[in-house]
């Protein structure tokens, strides 16, 4: 088990880059399946779906409202990217980035944010949530 730092302390799955790699591939997948572009991993939303994994993990709480009643845009904006779209897709429970993505290709607004035509960038966090994963996908648009 690895422990991220910034928001506050949280542990994280012994594979977490690879969990999240695999989700950016999955995502992609998913889109290419579905006839839309490929997104690109961005650091700064990586850094805000973090920071809101470890939140979540820390406090015990699954919402998207984060520390300080933030939501994903306010999240995103504090990285210093500046967007014109965002969503915001977390999860809890699954083990591996393809069931998370399954599970939210089956979920009608999650794949919605997926596969939005209009976004360009995503960003990925995984913490442990007693003991088992819980998964914070961000996509965004720049201004």
């Amino acid at each position: 088990m690895l422990t991220a730092t910034g928001a506050g302390a949280c542990t994280l799955p012994a594979n977490a880059a690879s969990l999240m790699a695999a989700a950016g591939t999955a995502i992609n997948d998913a889109r290419e399946n579905a006839g839309r572009k490929a997104l690109r991993r961005d650091a700064r939303l990586d850094q805000a779906a973090q920071r809101h994994a470890c939140w979540m993990s820390t406090t015990g709480r699954f919402t998207h409202s984060g520390e300080g009643d933030t939501r994903p845009s306010q999240r995103i904006a504090a990285t210093g990217y500046k967007a014109r779209l965002t969503s915001e897709n977390i999860a809890k429970g699954q083990r591996t980035a393809d069931e998370v993505i399954s599970d939210w290709m089956a979920s009608k607004g999650h794949r919605e944010n997926i596969l939005r035509q209009t976004v360009v960038d995503y960003g990925v966090g995984v913490a442990l949530l007693s003991g088992r994963p819980v998964w914070v996908v961000i996509f965004a648009s720049h201004q």
